[in-house]
């Protein structure tokens, strides 16, 4: 399908429709002060050594000392909409649409432009940094781009070209990709037409990084340096040696997750549509699908004080995990505001943020 159109695609299913506002090609230019900013779209919050940042549509920066009072950042080059915020020994890094990164010394109260290539049409999903120098940044497309300067010079790669190996059962792949109601495995057949020299099934299934460009949605390492990344369509990317090489994988669920959480020594949670849950203690060679009673989208997730997991989603969807026992308990309103991000404040209560901005429990 044309690119334009899996930008769009990436933008309603993980962002939601408002994500999406921000024309594609506008030019960077310092933000417009937004009254307003804190109830407008916000993706992702962090925290620092300081203070609490937040991201959002039209290159909305937010800090906070509190997580209750926030006041817009200074000075941004760019009204991209940013999609991740990454703190790192005093830096801070986001990422957003137009393939944007900005970067900023001064946690979040000024930025300056590192990468801007709205011609790409290639939205950057989410970004991490293991040291103030060396980072990552992943989006559409397969879109994997790198440093070992803080950020002054990007390498831009292509994650087919970093996999190495791949650990998929093909037959089970086809089988899940065709009969899967999640998935618009008819519709890339129409586009395809009745080729006998072409099995749409086949491309279909033979690794997104190989036909469909896989996008690329969340990154997570271990604390011994595993890496593992999170694809559409049931796809996932997973290296033991630091990022040199990676191998692509299936979970068990074949639709998209939206993040990675880890946990414990070695633990991942793996969330996504309507509501999957998959947990692996292995770094990915098993998964367990765990049963949530949830059927809205999870987006966002963050662990407690005592090491417990807190996903947020579409429907004001809170769930939260106790690994020990295995039990979810679920919080949500049909009605209320879609989360895409939560964060624990410094005095232990909840930041929610998503369509209608940042809220305080």
């Amino acid at each position: 399908m044309a690119r334009a159109f899996w930008v769009a695609i990436v933008g309603l299913v993980f962002l939601g429709p408002l994500a999406l506002a921000q024309p594609a090609h506008e030019l960077p230019r310092p933000a417009d002060p937004a009254r307003l900013a804190a109830e407008s779209l916000i993706l992702h919050l962090t925290e620092t050594s300081r203070n609490l940042v937040a991201v959002g549509e039209r290159g909305h920066v937010l800090v906070s000392e509190d997580g209750r009072s926030w006041t817009q950042a200074d000075f941004v080059p760019v009204q991209a909409t940013l999609t991740r915020v990454a703190y790192a020994d005093g830096r801070l890094w986001a990422v957003g649409h137009d393939s944007t990164i900005i970067h900023s010394y001064d946690y979040g109260q000024t930025w300056s432009l590192q990468h801007f290539e709205p011609d790409w049409q290639m939205p950057l999903l989410d970004v991490y940094f293991f040291d103030r120098d060396r980072g990552l940044a992943i989006g559409a497309y397969g879109l994997f781009m790198q440093t070992e300067d803080a950020g002054r010079h990007w390498d831009v790669l292509d994650m087919a070209d970093l996999v190495t190996s791949e650990a998929i059962d093909w037959d089970e792949a086809a089988m899940l990709m065709a009969v899967d109601d999640d998935l618009d495995f008819d519709d890339l057949v129409d586009q395809w037409g009745d080729d006998e020299y072409y099995d749409a099934a086949m491309d279909f299934d033979r690794g997104c990084y190989e036909f469909m460009e896989c996008h690329l949605n969340a990154f997570v390492r271990l604390d011994d340096g595993r890496q593992m990344i999170a694809a559409e369509r049931g796809y996932g990317f997973r290296s033991v040696d630091g990022g040199v090489n990676w191998e692509s994988f299936r979970f068990p669920y074949p639709g998209s997750m939206f993040g990675l959480l880890a946990f414990g020594e070695s633990s991942i949670l793996a969330f996504g549509l309507r509501g999957h849950v998959q947990r692996s203690d292995d770094f990915g060679d098993r998964w367990e699908i765990l049963e949530t009673n949830l059927q809205s989208t999870l987006k966002g997730a963050t662990l407690d004080r005592e090491g417990h997991p807190l996903m947020v989603g579409s429907g004001a969807a809170r769930l939260r995990y106790t690994p020990d026992t295995g039990a979810f308990t679920l919080s949500e309103d049909r009605l209320g505001s879609d989360y895409v991000a939560v964060l624990f404040a410094p005095d232990g209560s909840v930041i929610l943020a998503g369509a209608d901005g940042l809220s305080h429990e």
